[in-house]
């Protein structure tokens, strides 16, 4: 892997730079050094296999073994990885996780494999005061790594020194703490070396960089200064060329784009667009360009372009806009619309882009019909069934056995669910098209939020959860639609339900917030994902989890409840930390003597 320090994002802090080099060096040095402490190990557990067991030496090269495929395994990953200077951070961690490890398993050869020879004694010595000045170099590009690595391998061997007692072996202890001491001091002065060598190496890539982008930038203005002599002659013949290519781009494209100057003018129309509205370009340019809307709403038009004529260069007025068309013939059609400014010199144009919706209309329409009519037909054998149901869990067709209570339980559990997904899709639908309509009348959230509990108890007694309804204000009035919003605090307490731990708990709470009622639903489940927030109110959208199998519901809950309390005047958010749970409210504005009047339907 290369690291190249020239092309670092611009915004990048010298820290980052200088740290993401440290690693690089790190990195750089770990597969030798990995395989030198191997072949360490190997020499070491030979010498000392007539005297040490052999079960102690397997277990400890054993160990050196494991990490070192492991240490020189993160290496592969790092180069494969090529992480950019502010994404070193967590191999940085690694790596220094990895040294301390390594320094913990040499440290405990100094007490694992210490002999009562004292030549072999010499030997371990040896080796780990080999190890540690070997980890003056491998790991100088970085102090804390090698302290992490130097404090392990050494002050065990120093403390079984210094606890043995005989002369010898105190005053070896204390040459062990002097090897200790110089070898970090000896780290700490290569570690300055490299800090400075890395710091003049950046200062002399960025000054190369520098200077090279000059002297680029000033070869550039010379070729340039030549080209502009030499082609002067060439110039139209390259702005005649220029202009067919773009002509025969827009000539082909299958939107219409028109251009508009600032009076509303037509000054060009490409043949899409004449093929769109039926006019050829002759007819149109020069004519205002309302002639291509229908009559009734061309005064809505008078200003559209002069209220928008201090929007900056290039801006986007509208983008995506569906508005209505008006062919030659009187024909009206639905399209969409992209207008953008444009400043060439002193004027101001004006760029279209038009696109025939009719079929994606018509497909839409469709859609919808489709929806109401199979929702509908569901509807009517589903409330049959439900009824039929109910009746034989009334004892009306006789007493059932056990097994067939069970299974009556999962028919009535099923239907109701289908029943619920069929009136979801029928919102949905209603909301789409703005023919839902609310009835709203004074209504006690207070006792609806109960109400709402009680029937959601169930399904959290069959998920071992405990709903946990915190006093509230008291009555709670608030001018809604009681049965919808039933419904939404219905899919805030089943999704809580169902994302909640086994012997979890849901948090249901009513209260006052400022001139509002805020009801809120918290559980601790596992909490919502990063990369799902976005579409979270989305229909059809679903976060899986191990608590809420990600087939269980269809996605609908949560958009629905957002749109019914917004249709009330009120708002709808969420908080959630991965791990820590998630906590859904609403508010409404609090009913008042003089209602606060809110949409009652779109």
């Amino acid at each position: 892997m290369k690291t190249d320090t020239a092309s670092t994002p611009p915004g990048l802090s010298p820290a980052v730079r200088l740290y993401a080099e440290q690693v690089k060096l790190l990195y750089a040095n770990l597969p030798l050094g990995v395989a030198a402490g191997l072949l360490n190990a190997l020499i070491l557990a030979f010498v000392q296999r007539s005297v040490i067991s052999p079960a102690v030496l397997a277990v400890w090269l054993g160990a050196i073994v494991v990490l070192s495929a492991s240490r020189f395994a993160q290496a592969q990953a790092y180069r494969r990885a090529a992480p950019a200077p502010h994404e070193v951070g967590r191999w940085g961690f690694w790596y220094t996780v990895g040294a301390g490890l390594s320094g913990a398993i040499w440290g405990s050869a100094g007490v694992l494999l210490f002999p009562a020879d004292l030549a072999h004694q010499t030997f371990v010595i040896f080796v780990l005061a080999g190890m540690t000045a070997g980890g003056v170099v491998v790991f100088s590009a970085h102090i804390w790594t090698a302290y992490v690595f130097f404090m392990p391998t050494l002050l065990p061997l120093t403390v079984r020194l210094f606890v043995e007692g005989h002369d010898t072996h105190l005053a070896m202890g204390a040459m062990s703490m002097l090897f200790f001491l110089l070898m970090v001091v000896t780290a700490r002065r290569m570690y300055e070396t490299t800090l400075t060598s890395l710091k003049l190496r950046f200062e002399n890539t960025d000054l190369v960089a520098y200077l090279e982008k000059e002297k680029e930038a000033t070869e550039n203005l010379n070729r340039e200064l030549v080209k502009e002599i030499n082609a002067r002659a060439r110039i139209d013949e390259g702005l005649r060329e220029s202009e067919g290519r773009v002509r025969a781009v827009v000539d082909n494209v299958l939107d219409g784009i028109i251009t508009v100057n600032e009076d509303g003018t037509l000054e060009s129309m490409n043949p899409a667009a004449e093929r769109l509205f039926g006019y050829a370009r002759d007819e149109a340019i020069g004519r205002h360009f309302k002639m291509l809307m229908p009559e009734a709403e061309r005064e809505e038009y008078n200003d559209y372009l002069g209220a928008h004529l201090n929007v900056g260069d290039g801006k986007m007025i509208g983008f995506g806009l569906e508005v209505t068309g008006q062919r030659s013939d009187g024909t009206i059609f639905p399209m969409e619309l992209g207008v953008s400014r444009m400043q060439i010199g002193r004027r101001q144009l004006f760029i279209g882009m038009v696109r025939d919706i009719t079929q994606r209309k018509e497909v839409e329409h469709m859609k919808n019909q489709f929806i109401a009519a199979v929702s509908h037909e569901l509807r009517t054998p589903l409330t049959s069934m439900q009824g039929s149901l109910s009746l034989l869990a009334e004892g009306v067709g006789g007493d059932l056995p056990e097994r067939g209570q069970s299974l009556l339980t999962i028919a009535r559990n099923n239907v109701e669910r289908l029943v619920r997904l069929v009136n979801d899709i029928l919102d949905v639908n209603d909301i789409q098209s703005g023919r839902i309509r609310l009835h709203l009348r004074p209504v006690d959230l207070t006792a609806l939020v109960e109400r709402a509990v009680d029937a959601n108890r169930a399904q959290a007694a069959e998920r071992g959860v405990r709903l946990a309804l915190r006093n509230g204000p008291g009555a709670a009035r608030v001018q809604a639609d009681g049965e919808r919003l039933l419904r939404v605090l219905q899919h805030l307490l089943s999704n809580a339900v169902k994302f909640s731990p086994a012997r979890g708990a849901v948090e249901i709470e009513v209260r006052r917030v400022d001139a509002a009622i805020r009801v809120s639903v918290t559980d601790r489940g596992p909490g919502i994902p990063e990369e799902f927030r976005e579409r979270i109110f989305q229909a059809f959208s679903k976060a899986p989890s191990d608590n809420a199998p990600s087939q269980d519901g269809a996605g609908l809950g949560l958009g629905l409840a957002r749109a019914v309390v917004e249709l009330h005047g009120g708002r709808i958010g969420y908080t959630s930390e991965p791990g820590a749970g998630t906590h859904f409210f609403f508010e409404l504005p609090q009913w008042q003597d003089k209602p606060v009047p809110v949409s009652a339907g779109r």
